[in-house]
């Protein structure tokens, strides 16, 4: 076996005891651009105007990369990628963790779409790795502009929430319970 499952009874395969690498990769990959982003966007209007043109750059170049790795992600999730099952999974804490990781999904969906959107709506490309996306949509009113950027940043801090929260859960699991989920996502299960 290569380590992801034992045999379980005739015929079957147990559950596997660790999260594969693709499906570890994604996640600490997204969580830790997630981190950069975040404070990418909280530095970028906080600099003084000559240096804010770099940290635009690098938060829209590495939005879009976090958006390919975000579309990535649900494919996988969707594809049973990510298929490992743990015995308290089916109880109430299991249920909070699949509600929450839902939440995550869901609110990292919408931030990347209304990134997009912000810069669009300011009447600006979205410019990634020196190669420039253009708006697929027309011109739009400046209220419209701001409603999108703001609804981006508040989402942004709802995610960091999230992710503390996420992360006390964590430690929960490895402090407390001691059921080996951190071991899982890194790799040492």
């Amino acid at each position: 076996m290569d380590g992801m499952g034992m045999p379980g009874a005739v015929g079957e395969m147990a559950a596997p005891v660790r999260y594969s690498v693709e499906t570890r990769w994604l996640h600490w990959s997204c969580a830790w651009l997630v981190v950069a982003q975040f404070g990418l966007g909280e530095v970028m209007h906080r600099v003084p105007q000559g240096m804010r043109g770099p940290v635009v750059s690098a938060h829209l170049s590495l939005g879009v990369l976090l958006a390919a790795l975000f579309v990535t992600r649900i494919v996988w999730r969707v594809t049973g990628g990510r298929a490992i099952r743990f015995p308290a999974g089916d109880g109430l804490g299991g249920r909070a963790a699949g509600a929450m990781h839902g939440v995550l999904y869901l609110l990292l969906g919408m931030v990347i779409a209304l990134g997009y959107l912000a810069r669009w709506s300011g009447g600006r490309p979205v410019t990634a790795f020196g190669a420039v996306i253009r708006s697929p949509f027309g011109p739009m009113s400046q209220a419209t502009h701001h409603l999108f950027g703001g609804a981006h940043g508040w989402l942004a801090w709802a995610i960091m929430s999230l992710a503390a929260l996420h992360v006390a859960a964590v430690l929960y699991h490895a402090r407390v319970l001691r059921d080996g989920v951190l071991r899982r996502m890194w790799g040492r299960a």
